[in-house]
């Protein structure tokens, strides 16, 4: 054995077996490996995916006669294949859900819906086959628009103006069962309590029947601006006038005044009225040597809280003296 394993030749026959046995061992791992990869990516490739998605209903029907009610705006879709496929499909959604009314007349009707342009490897099912719907001749009529708004929302000591609307009227398209029964269109103005300021917002238009019902019915616009003044409340009051002399006098004259009008009627805030027992007016003696009469004007500009006088001129006699 000892001269056996001293010879070159068994040697070279060892090195040979064990290099067969090295090859026969990596080519085996490499199949397996192969064959391991080649199962992941077919698995992968295969695998499917289920997803359920609302996709909106659109209505195959003649809108410019017709006003259909009754259908929902979307339908649960619910679609399986490929896992890729159905991904892509859920998010660009590009297929439609609908329902042919095109040869259906005025009525109740019971219709099938129907989806098209799915990809042939995608099966689906919806959770609703049929809708039941409402077709009805379509009619537009045109209304005004009034302020809805709660009054007592203002505060006390305050009162609202005339509201003033970026729309005068609206478009109220609907069946003409719903449109008929219209009784008036309203924005809606939501606001808090105890109201100190102007209200300038964007509201909701509602068409209303007689018994205040919102019908379902298209309104065109939708919205418009609302603005509504909210001022401290004013009244009105009866107060003597006090007559003063201004302009330009002479050192060496003094004036004396009398007038017809008593009294004069000013409007004002509550607050303000409550201050005041008369309304002084400026006489302008520049210039007057002698005893005249003159039509003076009668302000509030200069009083804090009032708005107006009636009358607003008076006559006064202004008479001289020389010292």
């Amino acid at each position: 054995m000892k001269k056996f394993m001293n010879s070159s030749w068994s040697l070279r026959l060892l090195a040979l077996l064990c290099a067969l046995v090295l090859f026969a061992y990596v080519n085996s791992n490499k199949s397996s490996t192969t064959s391991l990869t080649n199962n992941t990516s077919k698995t992968t490739l295969t695998s499917n995916r289920k997803v359920t998605i609302s996709a909106p209903l659109e209505l195959n029907v003649n809108s410019t006669k017709h006003f259909v009610t009754g259908y929902p705006e979307n339908v649960k879709i619910t679609i399986e294949g490929p896992a890729a496929l159905v991904t892509t499909t859920a998010n660009t959604q590009n297929f439609k859900v609908y329902a042919d009314l095109t040869d259906l007349a005025a009525g109740r009707h019971s219709v099938k819906v129907q989806v098209d342009g799915l990809n042939k490897e995608l099966s689906y099912s919806l959770n609703q086959k049929y809708i039941h719907i409402n077709i009805q001749p379509r009619r537009t009529a045109s209304y005004k628009i009034s302020a809805d708004f709660n009054s007592a929302n203002v505060a006390d000591g305050y009162e609202m103006g005339t509201p003033r609307l970026g729309t005068a009227s609206v478009k109220v398209t609907g069946a003409v069962s719903e449109v008929s029964k219209v009784a008036k269109v309203v924005a809606v103005v939501n606001t808090e309590k105890n109201l100190q300021k102007s209200v300038n917002q964007q509201a909701m238009i509602e068409a209303l029947d007689a018994n205040g019902q919102t019908l379902n019915v298209v309104l065109t616009p939708s919205t418009t601006s609302v603005y509504i003044p909210i001022k401290q409340a004013t009244t009105t009051k009866k107060v003597a006038v006090d007559l003063k002399a201004s302009g330009k006098t002479a050192s060496d004259t003094s004036y004396s005044f009398s007038t017809d009008t008593k009294s004069v009627e000013v409007t004002g805030t509550k607050a303000a009225l409550a201050k005041i027992t008369k309304l002084p007016v400026n006489v302008d003696v520049s210039g007057v040597d002698e005893t005249t009469t003159k039509t003076v004007a009668v302000s509030t500009s200069d009083e804090d809280g009032l708005s107006a006088v009636s009358p607003t001129t008076i006559k006064v006699k202004i008479t001289v003296k020389n010292d």
